[in-house]
């Protein structure tokens, strides 16, 4: 792999997420690596090694995640949502041109039945 800082070859090796006690291991923290962009979380994994790969003139190390789990609603699935949705569409009555919920079989206004298909 090329080095994305300075484009020279990386060294392969393990990637390994730590976790350094200061209290001589009585607490031990759940190690989770994430992907932040913009300070928004979009993805994380509990994996705490994998391939990884080390560029000795620049310093850059990075790893590669298989198994990731995205955080909220990112990416693909990140759209508008309508507030309204608890608002029933609404039909208008061919008799009264009154507009009431699509779900009435009946017109509350005038009786007019909706027959159905």
């Amino acid at each position: 792999m090329i080095c994305m800082k300075c484009r020279k070859p990386m060294i392969m090796g393990e990637f390994r997420i730590e976790q350094h006690s200061t209290d001589n291991g009585i607490y031990h923290a759940y190690p989770v690596a994430t992907w932040y962009r913009n300070g928004e979380k979009y993805c994380e994994t509990p994996q705490s090694s994998t391939l990884g790969f080390y560029c000795a003139d620049c310093g850059l190390m990075a790893g590669i995640f298989q198994y990731t789990k995205p955080v909220g609603f990112i990416g693909r699935f990140n759209r508008d949502f309508d507030d309204n949705i608890d608002v029933l569409p609404v039909k208008v009555c061919p008799e009264c041109n009154a507009e009431i919920d699509i779900d009435y079989p009946r017109c509350p206004h005038c009786g007019y039945l909706y027959e159905s298909i």
